[in-house]
């Protein structure tokens, strides 16, 4: 497996987050779990068992109780029949991400984080909403590092019939989505909240997201060719190898639909499997940051066209 692949697919994750998500595709431990040591910087499988006995999140009381929240939250769910963002909602890539939210206004949220290795995370608490915005109350320590954690607010989305939950903090990231072809998606898998079954509602036009973003969606995708090839940097991670980020500039802007935060892929050449994040924006021009793994680092070139819209997603 090409890490060049990992860094475009998780490329706004964290280090944490790409280990574990090696780990998970080059082999699945169902009795173990994956345990960052900070303070050495190394990563070690451990027991399960000892790692239940350490995590309250993980014992069998907790998974008892889990269940029944679930089934209580799950039966308001029905009484209330077409509640606007009331469900069990889902994102995930079916590998080291599988993320289920349970949420009804009165009996609260169940969020479960589960992957190859079992259960990641975990955490139970109130809601409150308020001009759709739902806010979260945590009974658990809540870190939002690697493989756990969940925002502490979500802005309800609909589109079309379909109902998703939003970090406020993502609509960048979710319209990227968007932009890429990846949303609406005709599959549970994806990156965001979407309520189960609702992959399958047909969708047109645009989402109803705050005012703000709408800039974000593009009509048409926008294309752009390197212009110029910058400095890199390298960051550790816990694994043996260094993230590669080197800053290019684009001859594509803001005239053409860019803005700060957007997402591009190459699609030409083909061979070539990487994105680039836009962090600063001129009329005619833009730079972005493309991130590698050093170790397999294909050297960038000018002239490389670069789209909104990937190849895999352009037919």
């Amino acid at each position: 497996m090409n890490k060049g692949f990992l860094i475009a697919r998780f490329s706004t994750a964290s280090n944490a987050l790409i280990a574990c998500c090696w780990l998970a595709v080059v082999g699945c431990y169902n009795d173990s779990a994956v345990e960052t040591l900070s303070e050495f910087g190394e990563t070690r499988i451990v027991d399960s068992a000892w790692r239940e006995e350490r995590d309250p999140k993980r014992s069998a009381a907790m998974e008892h109780f889990a269940k029944r929240r679930a089934q209580e939250i799950e039966a308001e769910i029905e009484r209330l029949d077409d509640h606007p963002w009331a469900g069990k909602y889902y994102y995930g890539d079916g590998l080291g991400v599988n993320v289920t939210f349970f949420v009804a206004p009165d009996a609260g949220y169940l969020f479960e984080w589960h992957g190859c290795m079992g259960l990641y995370d975990r955490n139970y608490g109130a809601v409150q909403e308020d001009d759709g915005r739902i806010r979260l109350s945590f009974t658990l320590e809540n870190i939002r590092q690697g493989f756990q954690g969940i925002a502490d607010e979500f802005v309800h989305v609909e589109w079309a019939g379909r109902s998703y939950l939003v970090p406020s903090d993502g609509f960048v990231g979710f319209c990227n989505e968007i932009n890429s072809g990846d949303e609406p998606r005709d599959q549970a898998r994806g990156e965001y909240l979407l309520r189960a079954g609702d992959e399958k509602k047909e969708v047109i036009g645009f989402p109803k997201i705050p005012k703000a973003y709408r800039p974000y969606l593009l009509s048409v995708p926008v294309e752009a060719k390197i212009v110029a090839v910058g400095d890199f940097v390298l960051r550790p991670s816990i694994c043996e190898w260094n993230f590669k980020d080197t800053t290019l500039v684009l001859d594509a802007g803001k005239n053409d639909g860019l803005l700060p935060g957007m997402l591009l892929r190459v699609v030409e050449p083909d061979r070539i499997v990487e994105s680039a994040t836009v962090v600063s924006i001129e009329d005619e021009t833009c730079k972005v940051v493309m991130t590698q793994c050093e170790d397999d680092a294909i050297e960038i070139e000018k002239g490389w066209k670069l789209s909104t819209l990937p190849r895999w997603n352009a037919n």
